[in-house]
């Protein structure tokens, strides 16, 4: 049983009433590094550049270095190697983000999801050439349905990832970008299916949910918002798991 630890960093959660996560500092380490996890099977490496664009309450951006959060020490970006540039992540600040794209020329960028339409399409639409970097995208406790992830991989160029988040529950998760498999760090979080598994079917209305529980923060497992799949296993890749229905 993990002692009292003292909270270092309070964090508003998204989602109406949800309230805060309080994070020691053993818990900060701990959900960076579950970032980080994510950034590296994402392919992020040593020399890559990344941009987030999001706001600054999201671990997305929080996590994603030291330069960003008080206490700490080291975030997915000091994990990896790799330089990380946040954009505040306002509708109004599209024209900058696209700036940015031009002018670092990132190789990776993490967007959340409500703001990926406004990038793809429209008088807003970054331009083509800036297209290039690997697009993540993410909400908490959602993900976009097939057809609407399909749109925006058409609209942009640079190919498209998912990361898997439950903020209430400090969980962060990426994708594989081969076989889209979610490639969870058992060291990290206990992860169970809350229910019985699903098919591909317009026929079924209940699929299975992620339920989990951080190994390095105090909470009691929360059964998430985020629908699965069994994993196709394509691309070569044997790790198997659960996709993002």
């Amino acid at each position: 049983m993990r002692g009292p630890e003292t909270s270092v960093l309070a964090v508003q959660l998204e989602r109406p009433g949800a309230g805060f996560l309080e994070l020691s500092r053993e818990a900060l380490a701990g959900y960076a590094q579950a970032l980080g996890h994510a950034w590296s099977v994402l392919g992020v490496g040593a020399g890559d550049r990344v941009v987030i664009y999001d706001y600054g309450s999201s671990p997305v951006a929080y996590l994603a270095s030291r330069a960003f959060a008080p206490h700490l020490e080291r975030g997915a970006a000091e994990r990896t190697l790799a330089t990380a540039l946040c954009v505040d992540g306002l509708s109004d600040n599209v024209t900058r983000f696209a700036h940015v794209l031009r002018h670092f020329e990132p190789r990776f960028v993490f967007v959340r999801a409500e703001l990926v339409p406004l990038l793809v399409a429209g008088p807003t639409a970054v331009p083509v050439a800036q297209r290039a970097a690997r697009l993540v995208v993410s909400a908490d406790g959602d993900a976009p349905a097939p057809g609407e992830r399909a749109c925006w991989e058409r609209g942009w160029h640079g190919g498209l990832s998912l990361l898997a988040r439950c903020d209430a529950a400090a969980f962060v998760a990426a994708e594989c970008p081969r076989c889209r498999a979610l490639r969870v760090p058992e060291d990290l979080y206990e992860v169970q299916i809350a229910c019985a598994p699903g098919v591909r079917s317009p026929d079924v209305q209940e699929l299975p949910m992620l339920s989990v529980g951080p190994r390095f923060l105090d909470l009691e497992p929360l059964i998430t918002e985020l629908s699965v799949l069994p994993a196709a296993n394509g691309a070569g890749c044997s790790h198997g798991g659960w996709e993002l229905a």
